[in-house]
């Protein structure tokens, strides 16, 4: 991922774009770099695909992935990633990131699942972040996810540092630390 990429972000969704437009030199002033969720802007043609596009020629981006479920049962989507590797490509976006979680298995749960701190895991997820990387030819960065009830390991269980230190490690990914998720935690 670019080091070169700091400063204020702001999240473009659909319904800012005419006000951003309308205080163009304003937010050229005050915006370092835009973010988005890839799922949300592939595909989009039209109107808002043209206004999207002038976006990514005049602001670096980095984009947030909602949907691999890095951490679910189901096998890894390819038609997705060859899609969010074309769009990251289309629009020269280096950095992206994706959260430590599951949000599927026969379906989409609309929800970040927290998986199991263990070994297992560490290993598992590592492989499927790896993947990610190979198809998308760079880094990714992960994001720790806030949970509302622990996920509670009997035998071989790890501390959340303890796993996402591992799995870090192990998958030689980046992390995207959300220091709400680790108070709500």
């Amino acid at each position: 991922m670019p080091a070169n990429i700091v400063g204020a972000g702001l999240g473009l969704r659909r319904g800012y774009m005419k006000t951003l437009d309308e205080n163009a030199e304003l937010v050229a002033s005050v915006v370092d770099f835009m973010e988005v969720a890839p799922e949300n802007w592939i595909g989009v043609g039209g109107r808002f695909g043209r206004r999207f596009r002038a976006y990514t020629e005049r602001f670096p981006f980095v984009c947030h992935g909602l949907s691999l479920s890095l951490g679910g049962p189901s096998p890894l989507d390819m038609d997705l990633l060859a899609a969010i590797k074309q769009f990251l490509d289309d629009h020269q976006i280096a950095c992206y990131t994706e959260h430590l979680s599951a949000c599927s298995d026969t379906g989409h749960l609309y929800d970040l699942m927290p998986i199991p701190f263990t070994g297992d895991a560490v290993r598992y997820v590592a492989h499927r972040i790896r993947r990610v990387q190979d198809v998308l030819e760079r880094q990714i960065g992960i994001e720790n996810v806030s949970y509302y009830a622990a996920p509670q390991v009997s035998d071989g269980g790890m501390s959340e540092l303890e796993f996402i230190n591992a799995v870090v490690n192990e998958a030689d990914c980046l992390l995207l630390l959300d220091v709400n998720n680790i108070y709500v935690n």
